[in-house]
């Protein structure tokens, strides 16, 4: 159960400018927010990966600001420092015909800041 009824919305502060990034709540696989601890797992498929892998690229000790809403009703929206991040793209390249969507798939800790 991936824990959010809308999507996250991930905010990055790169000098003067400003990034965002919303994943919809169907690629949230799973969502852990306790104290000052936050795991959030996703499995985006279809043309917009790309996107995740680059906006996550060397982000490692950056702060972000994380927005969405719990299945219990609570709103998140806090700035977290991302401490780790594991990404592996997936399916592999293959000659089939049927060959599956392009995936990617991240796992994001964070700590509140």
């Amino acid at each position: 159960m991936a824990g959010v009824l809308e999507p996250i919305t991930f905010t990055l502060k790169v000098d003067d400018e400003t990034k965002d990034l919303i994943i919809p709540k169907e690629f949230i696989k799973d969502f852990d927010f306790h104290g000052e601890h936050l795991m959030i797992y996703v499995r985006v498929t279809g043309p917009d990966t790309g996107k995740v892998t680059e906006f996550f690229e060397d982000t490692i000790d950056e702060s972000f600001q994380i927005e969405t809403t719990k299945n219990n009703g609570e709103t998140i929206s806090d700035e977290f420092i991302l401490t780790s991040i594991y990404q592996d793209e997936g399916p592999p390249i293959s000659v089939d015909i049927d060959s599956e969507p392009p995936m990617v798939r991240a796992m994001l800790d964070f700590k509140k800041k």
